[in-house]
């Protein structure tokens, strides 16, 4: 646990490098995972807390994709046709370095498994006296380039308002697959969003308190705001499914990363109390 005043981060390395909850003022930011003494299933996980999006995030129809002239297939989930949010979450990670305000976790990839391509990812956790930053990183340890993305699934707790300044929303599918076509995007709006070219996004929890998110390297972003108790945020460096969109072209798209290659983000977090909880 990392402990700064008012804030209290609970880290699970071993349960996919999740963060189990993480409270402002002993409010939560995040909704609690639960179950946290059970046995984790890395391919049921549950709706809470939050966890790492590498090597690539959101779906890849039927876990297929060709990169420079290479037939992949991935394993897909098991309750849909399609490979979700990489597989570094339903494997174990390793704490590297932990003190009272920040920590960071590892995760390595033989990749011999569900990615054909070796590679290291970290998280850094950093409390500050308002909120939380976060450092997202992963390298190609293979000797051949690969296609890498990364993010952040966290499952806010219910959030009553979610406004971004984002500039574009892609229309997607009843599948939750983007059909590549985007219009000028508002600021808020209901439901599943697919939104990039966006430096901030605000939600109001039904606890009274103000999240404001920002992230650096991160130009895609998803909102899934279902009628649960949670309202999930994703900041992500691509559009899903762009290495199929969008083979030849860098933009929206996973990075092209060369042997020892790294790829970086941040994620900032900064917390503050409404004077009264919305109406």
């Amino acid at each position: 646990m990392l402990n700064l005043q008012d804030l209290a981060l609970v880290l699970r390395p071993s349960w996919g490098g999740r963060v189990l909850s993480l409270t402002w003022r002993g409010q939560p930011i995040l909704s609690p995972m639960q179950g946290a003494e059970g046995v984790f299933d890395g391919r049921n996980w549950p709706k809470g807390g939050a966890y790492p999006l590498f090597p690539f995030h959101n779906r890849i129809p039927l876990g297929r994709f060709s990169y420079r002239g290479r037939d992949v297939r991935l394993p897909v989930h098991p309750q849909e046709p399609n490979a979700v949010h990489g597989h570094a979450h339903q494997q174990p990670w390793h704490m590297v370095d932990a003190g009272d305000t920040a920590a960071e976790l590892a995760y390595q990839d033989a990749g011999d498994g569900a990615w054909p391509w070796a590679f290291t990812a970290s998280q850094c956790f950093r409390l500050r006296h308002d909120g939380l930053e976060l450092l997202l990183s992963i390298r190609n340890q293979a000797d051949e380039p690969m296609p890498a993305g990364l993010g952040w699934h966290p499952f806010f707790a219910k959030a009553l308002r979610i406004s971004s300044d984002a500039g574009r929303e892609w229309t997607m599918g009843a599948d939750f697959l983007p059909s590549g076509v985007w219009h000028l995007a508002g600021t808020e709006g209901a439901g599943t969003r697919y939104l990039s070219d966006w430096s901030r996004v605000d939600l109001t929890l039904s606890s009274g308190l103000r999240v404001t998110m920002r992230a650096s390297g991160l130009s895609h972003l998803v909102i899934h705001d279902p009628e649960r108790a949670y309202s999930c945020v994703e900041p992500v460096s691509h559009l899903a499914n762009s290495i199929n969109l969008y083979p030849h072209r860098a933009a929206d798209n996973l990075a092209d990363l060369v042997p020892g290659g790294l790829l970086q983000a941040r994620i900032s977090l900064a917390f503050r109390s409404l004077q009264a909880p919305p109406q």
